[in-house]
């Protein structure tokens, strides 16, 4: 009998290390604030075959939006994602009223809230959330009271059109 300790892997916790941001962010004003991770710099390739391994069956691993949608095929790379949460940004940045909510889930990039819609029994403000629903990869959540709202599916190419609508909810 030896006294050697075997150690598993917990898929779970190395996820979690996976997704862990490191360096201690200065500020998060910004979705490319919060990419400082693993996931967010390490090769694709690795990211995606990690992703993958630890993912299984169930498909219950969080993770990002973009990560889920690279996984089934349906962007090209981690680099366009980055640059469709960036142009969300930029757009709604440029608007009175918007503000950048950086606290989410794992990894996540964050969403966007209209802040002039935060007023009597409103819950939850309007809000634009990056999704892997659909291939527009943008929901907006129109504000709600007790019963929550359906989103509605846009795109980036749409977003800015749709906006002097959406402020008037």
């Amino acid at each position: 009998m030896g006294d050697d300790v075997q150690l598993e892997p917990v898929p779970r916790l190395e996820w979690s290390l996976a997704t862990e941001a490191h360096q201690p962010a200065t500020e998060a004003a910004t979705p490319a604030s919060l990419r400082r991770s693993w996931i967010h710099s390490a090769p694709e390739r690795q990211v995606l075959g990690l992703f993958r391994k630890l993912n299984g069956a169930k498909r219950r691993l969080p993770a990002p939006w973009w990560l889920r949608a690279l996984d089934r095929g349906e962007l090209a790379s981690r680099a366009e994602a980055f640059q469709i949460e960036d142009e969300v940004h930029a757009v709604l940045s440029a608007r009175p009223g918007w503000v950048f909510v950086p606290w989410v889930g794992i990894s996540e990039a964050g969403y966007w809230e209209y802040a002039p819609s935060d007023r009597g029994s409103v819950k939850m403000p309007t809000t634009v959330v990056l999704t892997d629903e659909h291939e527009g990869w943008l929901n907006v959540v129109p504000a709600y009271g007790d019963e929550e709202a359906l989103p509605v599916p846009t795109s980036t190419t749409k977003l800015l059109s749709l906006l002097p609508q959406v402020e008037m909810w």
